[in-house]
C-alpha cells in the first residue's frame, strides 16, 4: 500500500503551517489559508521565501481537506505528544537514578576517608606502642640490676645476723626498710606509673622540641622518672574536589613519660596538674598509657596522706636507707607504705608486653575485618550499578 502522504507532506505540520489549532473546521482551514496566500502570493510577493512558503500552505491546505490524509496526519502529531512525554517522564526517573547512585559512591569515599584516618590514628598508637616497648626493655634491665641487689643484701645480713645479738639488732633495723603490701592494696605495673603529655599544636616551647629540657623540667617539679620518649608530631593530608593536595594542621608533639618506681607521688601529681590545667603549659592533655585510670590511684586516694613535715625511711619505696619526703613536694598526694610491684607475672601484674601483644592481636583482627567489609562495599556498590544500568537499558528500550 502507498503512503498516504508524500515525502514532502510528511515533512509539513500543516496546523502550525497555517496557525490554527487541531480541531479547526474546514471553513477555519479556507479561511486560514486565504489570510495567508494573501502575504506570500508570487503576484504580491516576488522573492524566494514568499514562493515557498505559498507553496508549503498549499500542501498544507491539500492535507487538512482529505479527510484520511488529516486522520493520518492527526495520528501521527498525537504518537510524537506521547513519546515526547514518555521521554520527559524517563529523563525525570533517569535523573533521579543518576542522583541516588551519586549519593551512595560519596558515601563510600567519605567511609573510606574514615577508614584512613582510623589507620592514620592506629599509626600514632603503634608509635606510642613502640616508645613503650623501650620502657619495657630499660625496666627489665634495671629489675634484673636491682634482683641482684637484693641477693647481695639478703647474703650480707645473714651473715651479720649470724655475728651476734649486734647482727640482730642490725637486723632488725634493717626491717623498717623491708617492702611490705598494704591489705587491699592493687598490683601496679609500669603501664600504671606511665603518662602521655600531648603538646598543644600551637607550641613553641623549648619543652616540646627538647626531650633533655623536658626529662629535666619534670624532674625538677614532680621528681625522679624513669623514661621519657618524646614522638614526633603528627601530620595529614587530604584530597579536595580537584586533584591538589592540602596539607592540615598536624596535632602537637606526644612525651611518654614513665616516672621511677618509687615516685608514685609524682606520677599522681603530674596526673592531677595537667587534669586541672595547671601543668607545664597551658592546653596540655594528659592520659594514662593503659588508656583508663589505673586502680591504684582510687585505692591511694583513700588511704591517709602523710604529714609534709614528717620525715621517715624508706618513704615510696626508696631502699637507700636516706631520709625522704616527697609528699612534702606533692602535698595532696596520697601515700603508699610500700614501693608499687611492678614485677608483672610475678606481682599479679599485667606487664608492658602483654599489652603489646593484646594490642598486636587486636589490631590484626580489626585490620581483616575492615578488609572484609570494604569487600563487601565494594561488590554491593558494583552490583547497584550494574543493576541501575540494566534498568536503564530496558526504559530506553520500552521507549524505542
Amino acid at each position: 500500500m502507498a503512503p498516504l502522504l508524500t515525502e514532502e507532506e510528511s515533512a509539513l505540520d500543516p496546523y502550525a503551517t497555517l496557525e490554527i489549532s487541531t480541531d479547526a473546521t474546514e471553513k477555519d482551514i479556507k479561511k486560514a489559508f486565504r489570510q495567508r496566500s494573501l502575504k506570500c502570493h508570487p503576484d504580491r510577493n516576488p522573492t524566494p521565501e514568499a514562493a515557498i512558503l505559498f507553496r508549503q500552505i498549499s500542501l498544507s491546505l491539500e492535507i487538512l481537506i482529505d479527510p484520511s490524509k488529516r486522520s493520518y496526519v492527526d495520528n501521527k502529531l498525537e504518537s510524537d505528544r506521547r513519546k515526547r512525554e514518555q521521554y520527559a517522564a524517563s529523563g525525570a526517573k533517569r535523573k533521579a537514578m543518576i542522583d541516588a547512585l551519586t549519593a551512595r559512591e560519596d558515601e563510600a569515599k567519605k567511609a573510606k576517608v574514615d577508614q584512613v584516618k582510623r589507620r592514620q590514628q592506629q599509626a600514632e598508637e603503634e608509635a606510642i606502642k613502640d616508645a613503650g616497648r623501650k620502657i619495657l626493655e630499660e625496666a627489665q634491665k634495671r629489675a634484673m640490676a636491682a634482683s641482684v641487689s637484693v641477693s647481695a643484701s639478703a647474703s650480707n645480713g645473714a651473715a651479720a645476723a649470724g655475728g651476734g645479738e649486734g647482727g640482730a639488732s642490725s637486723s632488725n633495723g634493717g626491717s623498717k626498710s623491708t617492702t611490705t603490701t598494704t591489705n587491699g592494696q592493687p598490683s601496679i605495673t609500669s603501664v600504671d606509673l606511665t603518662l602521655i603529655l600531648t603538646f598543644p599544636s600551637s607550641s613553641t616551647s623549648t619543652l616540646s622540641s627538647s626531650s633533655t629540657e623536658l626529662q629535666q623540667t619534670l624532674r625538677g617539679k614532680y621528681g625522679p622518672i624513669s623514661h621519657l620518649v618524646l614522638t614526633d608530631p603528627s601530620t595529614t593530608t587530604t584530597a579536595n574536589n580537584t586533584t591538589d593536595k592540602k596539607k592540615k594542621k598536624g596535632k602537637g608533639r606526644r612525651a611518654v613519660v614513665e616516672f621511677d618506681r618509687g615516685n608514685w607521688g609524682g606520677c599522681w601529681a603530674c596526673w592531677k596538674d595537667h587534669e586541672n590545667n595547671k601543668g607545664l603549659e597551658e592546653g596540655m592533655k594528659v592520659r594514662w598509657a593503659g588508656g583508663a585510670v589505673p586502680q591504684w590511684v582510687e585505692w591511694a586516694s583513700r588511704q591517709p596522706t602523710s604529714n609534709p613535715t614528717t620525715t621517715k625511711t624508706e618513704t615510696n619505696g626508696h631502699a637507700n636507707g636516706s631520709t625522704s619526703t616527697p609528699n612534702a613536694a606533692f602535698g595532696s598526694a596520697p601515700s603508699f607504705d610500700s614501693a608499687p610491684d611492678l614485677g608483672g607475672a610475678n606481682g599479679n601484674g599485667t606487664t608492658m608486653a602483654e599489652l603489646l601483644a593484646q594490642h598486636s592481636k587486636t589490631k590484626e583482627t580489626k585490620a581483616k575485618n575492615e578488609e572484609y567489609e570494604s569487600m563487601t562495599l565494594l561488590r554491593m556498590r558494583q552490583l547497584e550499578r550494574q543493576r541501575l544500568e540494566e534498568q536503564i537499558r530496558r526504559e530506553e528500550e520500552g521507549d524505542d
